[in-house]
C-alpha cells in the first residue's frame, strides 16, 4: 500500500524536469550517446534521450516504489544489458544515468524516510545494472 512517502517520491520520479536535466547532463558527459538516438524524429537530442531512457528509468523506479517491489527492475535491466550495448550504450552510461537520476531527486527537500527509501532503491538499481552487464559479457 502506498504511503505518503512513496506517493510523493513516485511523483518526483515522474518529473520531466528531473529526467530532462539528467538527459542533458548525460549528453554533455557522453556525447557519443547522440549516435545511439534515432533522431529521424524532430526532437533535440536531450529531449529524445530523456524520452527513451531517463523517463523510462523514472517510470520503472516509480513502479518499484509504488508496488514495493524492487525486483520489477530485474528483467528490464537484463533486457537492456543484452540489447543496448549493440547500440553503443555501455555499462558506464547506465550507471551514470541511475546515479544522476537519484542525485537530481535529492535536490528536492526530502524527509529522512524519503532519502532512506531512495538510497535503498538507488543501491538496488546500481547492483542490478552491475549484475546484468556482468552476465551479458
Amino acid at each position: 500500500m502506498a504511503t505518503l512517502t512513496t506517493e510523493r517520491l513516485a511523483n518526483l520520479m515522474a518529473s520531466r524536469a528531473v529526467c530532462g536535466e539528467v538527459a542533458a547532463r548525460l549528453l554533455r558527459a557522453f556525447p557519443e550517446l547522440t549516435k545511439t538516438l534515432r533522431l529521424e524524429e524532430n526532437y533535440p537530442p536531450a529531449d529524445r534521450l530523456s524520452q527513451m531512457a531517463v523517463e523510462r528509468l523514472g517510470a520503472l523506479a516509480q513502479a518499484m516504489v509504488l508496488f514495493e517491489l524492487p525486483s520489477l527492475a530485474d528483467k528490464e535491466l537484463q533486457w537492456a544489458s543484452g540489447v543496448l550495448p549493440r547500440n553503443g550504450v555501455r555499462y558506464e552510461h547506465q550507471v551514470t544515468m541511475v546515479r544522476w537520476f537519484f542525485e537530481e531527486l535529492r535536490r528536492f527537500e526530502l524527509t529522512t524516510s524519503e532519502l532512506a527509501l531512495m538510497h535503498d532503491l538507488e543501491l538496488y538499481l546500481l547492483n542490478q545494472v552491475r549484475i546484468a552487464y556482468h552476465h551479458a559479457n
